[in-house]
């Protein structure tokens, strides 16, 4: 008589190891994308609020103008450094937010927005396009390596968009990171007198 072999066949309503697999590894993946992001944002988040308290830094750099800026020329005065770049959507999503406020600030208060592209190598027809597509009215300055390093570290210029507010005394008052409505930037430079 034959010898019966016994194949085990999953039973109905199991999954097999490799579905297992094909469901749980994907899963795991994802976790671990937001996990990283979600520790890569507490870090900079940090980084940020470890300027707030602190006296502007010493700076010169240059507007698109050709116009130059530094802490000295901004003394007496409250600022809003306004980071961004190209490739970058939350960049793109707040530009109009922006240009409303543009329209809106105190004679005392400073918007310069800074672009970190110089920084991240971006080639210049790319921010020419950048900035042109913005429609910014207030000077647009270029960031250099130091510059970024006195804030977040240069090594996080890719993480924007960041907004320090500063007060009339030079105080780094607050540090907003992400998309910021009109309202929460007038709020904070409200409470930086």
């Amino acid at each position: 008589m034959p010898e019966a072999h016994s194949h085990s066949r999953p039973s109905r309503g199991r999954l097999s190891r490799r579905t297992w697999l094909g469901l749980v590894v994907p899963l795991l993946l994802v976790a671990a994308y937001f996990a990283i992001t979600q520790g890569v944002r507490a870090h900079v988040d940090g980084l940020i609020q470890q300027s707030v308290g602190k006296v502007l830094p010493a700076f010169e750099l240059v507007d698109t103008t050709g116009e130059a800026w530094s802490n000295e020329r901004l003394r007496g005065k409250r600022v809003l450094l306004h980071f961004f770049r190209s490739y970058c959507g939350s960049c793109d999503a707040e530009a109009p937010g922006w240009r409303a406020l543009e329209t809106r600030l105190p004679d005392d208060v400073v918007l310069l927005h800074v672009m970190t592209d110089v920084v991240q190598k971006v080639a210049p027809e790319v921010t020419a396009a950048t900035i042109a597509k913005k429609g910014f009215a207030r000077p647009v300055v270029m960031a250099d390596a130091a510059f970024i390093e006195a804030f977040h570290h240069v090594n996080w210029s890719n993480v924007t968009p960041i907004t320090y507010v500063v007060d009339a005394k030079g105080l780094i008052r607050f540090g907003l990171r992400g998309r910021q409505e009109p309202e929460v930037v007038s709020q904070a430079l409200s409470a930086a007198i």
